[in-house]
C-alpha cells in the first residue's frame, strides 16, 4: 500500500496526464482547472490542494514536458566518440519521431516557447532544460573533437554542441509543421553527413 507521499505523487501525476490530455485537444490557452478536474475524473478542490492555482498548474505540466522532451540521455563509454555522439542524436531525435504523442508533446511545448517570449520563468525553465540537453551531449563532442583535430579545424565544443541542439530544435519544429514528412532515417543520415560523414568507416 503506497503511503501518502508515494500517493500523493501518483495523484500530482494523474492530474497533469489530465492537463496534458486537455492541452492536446484543446490547445494550452484553453487549459483550465476545471477541465482538468473533469478529465481526471476529480474535483477542482483537489487539483487545487496539489495546484495552488491554474499558473502553478501549468508551470508543473511544463517542468513534466520537459522531462519527457529533454531526457538524460547517456551512451555507452566503450563507444568510439563518433559513435557514441551518433547514439545520443538518434536518442535526441527519437523524442521528435516516436509516437503520435511525441507530436502532440511538441505543439504544446512551442506554445510554451511562444509563452517564454513573455514570461520570465517559464523562459527560464525552457533554457535550463535545453541547457541540461548541450551537457549531456558536452562529453561526447569534446572526445569527439580530441581524437580527431584534423577534421573539425576551428572548431569549439561549445559551437559544435550549439549547433547540434539547434539542429535538433530546427527538426522538432519541421516535423510538427510538415508532418514528419522527413523521416527518422533522413535526418540522422543528414546529421551524419553534416558531421563529416560520422559514424561511417574511414
Amino acid at each position: 500500500m503506497p503511503g501518502k507521499k508515494e500517493a500523493e505523487e501518483l495523484r500530482r501525476e494523474q492530474i497533469l496526464r489530465a492537463a496534458f490530455t486537455v492541452a492536446s485537444r484543446e490547445h494550452l490557452d484553453q487549459v483550465t482547472v476545471r477541465k482538468v478536474a473533469a478529465e481526471a475524473n476529480l474535483s477542482t478542490g483537489l487539483v487545487f490542494f496539489h495546484f495552488k492555482t491554474k499558473e502553478a498548474l501549468l508551470i508543473s505540466l511544463l517542468d513534466w514536458l520537459l522531462d519527457s522532451l529533454f531526457e538524460q540521455w547517456e551512451a555507452p563509454e566503450d563507444l568510439p566518440p563518433r559513435e557514441r555522439l551518433l547514439f545520443l542524436l538518434s536518442r535526441d531525435l527519437r523524442d521528435t519521431y516516436y509516437d503520435e504523442q511525441s507530436a502532440a508533446r511538441l505543439e504544446i511545448f512551442f506554445a510554451y516557447w511562444t509563452l517564454g517570449l513573455h514570461n520570465a520563468e517559464i523562459k527560464e525553465r525552457i533554457r535550463q532544460a535545453i541547457e541540461r540537453t548541450r551537457q549531456v551531449f558536452l562529453p561526447a563532442v569534446s572526445d569527439l573533437l580530441a581524437s580527431e583535430p584534423e577534421h573539425f579545424p576551428g572548431v569549439t565544443a561549445e559551437g559544435l554542441v550549439t549547433v547540434i541542439v539547434g539542429l535538433a530544435e530546427g527538426c522538432a519544429l519541421g516535423a510538427l509543421l510538415t508532418g514528419r514528412q522527413v523521416t527518422f532515417e533522413q535526418i540522422l543520415a543528414a546529421q551524419r553527413a553534416l558531421l563529416g560523414g560520422f559514424g561511417e568507416s574511414e
